[in-house]
Parts: structure tokens; sequence; C-alpha cells
């Protein structure tokens, strides 16, 4: 699954790229005919909260509208309406710009901090805007988050 997430929706977004999905948000005010066009030409579904990007033409091939309002709202909201897999491959894509990440090479491995490095946690880059990425602490809470919605999921 390959998902296009609208301004109302880039949080959720960002957890479904922590998820390990394809996940791409446009610039906050995008026209929605934009949103729309470009989903149907990447073959991604457009995940928004707005009713009204629904009434454009070819909108109902792409468009899967959340009745939602905070995360865990949208969560349980996209959970009941399509299998995520919040496990699906985590970490794995670049938060900032949707990249598969590669491993690390050693010159790489330098950027980390030091007790990351001796923890020998998997490290890795974004060769499109080359951020490096390693499991610290801020991994082990967001897997817990993932865990959580996974949770919400087996409940819906």
């Amino acid at each position: 699954m390959r998902f296009l997430c609208d301004e109302m929706l880039k949080r959720l977004g960002q957890w479904l790229r922590a998820a390990g999905y394809d996940v791409v948000t446009l610039p906050d005010g995008t026209d929605d005919r934009v949103l729309i066009d470009r989903a149907i030409r990447e073959h991604r579904m457009l995940l928004t909260r707005d009713r009204e990007i629904g009434t454009h033409r070819d909108a109902e091939a792409v468009v899967h509208y959340l009745d939602c309002q905070d995360l865990d709202d949208c969560v349980a909201a996209l959970n009941a309406r399509l299998p995520i897999d919040w496990h699906y491959r985590p970490f794995t894509r670049c938060m900032r710009c949707n990249t598969r990440l590669v491993d690390a090479d050693a010159e790489r491995r330098q950027e980390v901090p030091l007790d990351a490095r001796d923890t020998g946690s998997r490290v890795s880059f974004c060769p499109t805007c080359d951020k490096v990425y390693w499991d610290g602490g801020h991994v082990a809470r967001m897997r817990r988050r993932l865990d959580a919605f996974a949770r919400l999921h087996a409940t819906a």
C-alpha cells in the first residue's frame, strides 16, 4: 500500500512512514486537484479528513475519507478501513523525505553518538537527504507507539 496524506493527516502519514509504508505528503495548501491527480498517477491512496475532496472528478478512485480528530482516533479509523500492519517494515524509510534507508558504512557510523555505536545499534542513512538513523531511545518509544496502534487494529 502506498499513501498520500493531505495536510490534515500529515501526522498520521509520519507514523505510517515509521511503520515502513511509502507515504508522500505535499505542502500545506496544495490544491485538491493536485492531490487527486498525484494519487492517481502514482497509484496511491489519498488519506484525508476533508469531506469536500471527494466531490472532485475521479476522487472516488483514490480518496479514503477518515472521520477522526486526534491521532489515535485517526489510527482507529484507518485500521477499520484498511488492513494496516503497524509492524510492516518499521524504520526503513527516511522520516524527512520517504526514501528507503540503506545500511550505513563505517564513515557514516562515526556520526552516531558513541554510546549508540557501542550497543551495536543498527545504523542506516538516507541516500537522498543524508540523514543518519540509529536505534536510540526515541526508537524504543516509537516502537511502543506502533505496538499500541497495532492493538487498536486488533480491537477495530
